[in-house]
């Protein structure tokens, strides 16, 4: 068995889009796993570091895929500064983008860290089904049907896990209907290659369990999901097989993420461990957070939660 997986980056994710690779090959040592990282920004030096990840693991390979001859025309305009660039939507030209040879991809953010054995979602049946994703966290707010324009009993899920059946793809020329979407309805797209792939897929798409897209929206409290997410919420807070940083990135310093240590112990044995984490906040909220944690040493001030306070009580480390 070949576990063909996909990532589509630019320099500024090949970081953490690299201790990805590295949990995944930790935790599935005898999969034979082929990476395929679709990209027009990445440097040769990012390139090679990526490719040393997969050095001391067994039948693991990466293959880079240049987009410089796609043409994205159909593309919504990214905003300047926006958080999220182009590459977000390389993910619906996959058809154009690699061999016809490959039927079925397991795409995945950058931000996740996989814990556990793929194998069980790579097994899921895509048959005559387009993809197989996990509800988004966020699913039950109206404005998200309300702006595509489709019923709320459709759902809404989360694209940075995605099963793709791309034989299904070819032959509904799906990459026809996202261009078109695109193109004639550019003012409702909000979260980018999400929003196309739930407007246009809206109809052939199984659900995949929590556990295996395990989002930060999943862990606040007084969220108002179904006693079927309940359950399958609180399996996944115990033991996900993919936990997805959905929120703040934890390789910003100011991430409080309940569950950043388990991206920070991959992290710890790759060919990033000594680079700092980044630097988000500004200047003047870093002199302010000094200040408090100098209060705090000293205990004139409170002291904080372990994270935010937003998130569900007396949440356990994963690892």
């Amino acid at each position: 068995m070949e576990i063909d997986i996909v990532v589509c980056i630019d320099n500024k994710f090949v970081m953490p889009t690299g201790i990805m690779i590295h949990s995944i090959c930790v935790n599935n040592p005898e999969v034979e796993i082929a990476f395929h990282v679709i990209t027009n920004q990445v440097s040769d030096k990012n390139k090679k570091k990526l490719l040393d990840t997969i050095i001391p693991f067994h039948s693991k390979s990466i293959a880079f895929y240049n987009v410089d001859g796609i043409d994205f025309s159909d593309v919504p305009r990214m905003e300047d500064g926006a958080r999220l660039s182009i590459t977000t939507y390389y993910i619906l030209y996959l058809t154009e983008i690699l061999p016809t040879t490959i039927q079925k991809v397991l795409y995945l953010d950058g931000d996740i860290i996989v814990r556990q054995s793929l194998k069980s979602l790579w097994d899921t049946d895509l048959t005559n089904i387009a993809i197989a994703a996990t509800t988004d966290a966020h699913y039950h707010l109206d404005s998200y049907y309300e702006r595509l324009g489709y019923p709320v009993d459709k759902g809404y899920f989360n694209a940075g896990v995605l099963l793709i059946n791309l034989e299904y793809w070819r032959e509904h020329h799906l990459l026809s209907a996202f261009k078109d979407f695109m193109k004639n309805h550019a003012d409702r797209i909000v979260y980018h290659d999400q929003d196309v792939l739930n407007y246009v897929l809206q109809d052939s798409k199984k659900e995949l369990p929590v556990k295996f897209n395990l989002q930060q929206g999943f862990l606040w409290r007084n969220k108002p999901y179904p006693q079927k997410y309940i359950k399958e919420i609180k399996e996944a807070i115990n033991d996900c097989v993919i936990l997805h940083f959905t929120g703040p990135n934890p390789w910003y310093k100011s991430c409080r993420h309940p569950y950043r240590n388990t991206f920070l112990k991959y992290k710890a044995n790759t060919i990033w461990k000594n680079e700092r984490l980044r630097e988000d906040r500004p200047r003047t909220l870093r002199f302010q957070k000094a200040i408090s944690q100098t209060l705090r040493k000293i205990h004139l001030i409170p002291g904080l939660p372990p994270y935010g306070k937003g998130f569900l009580p007396n949440l356990k480390p994963l690892d």
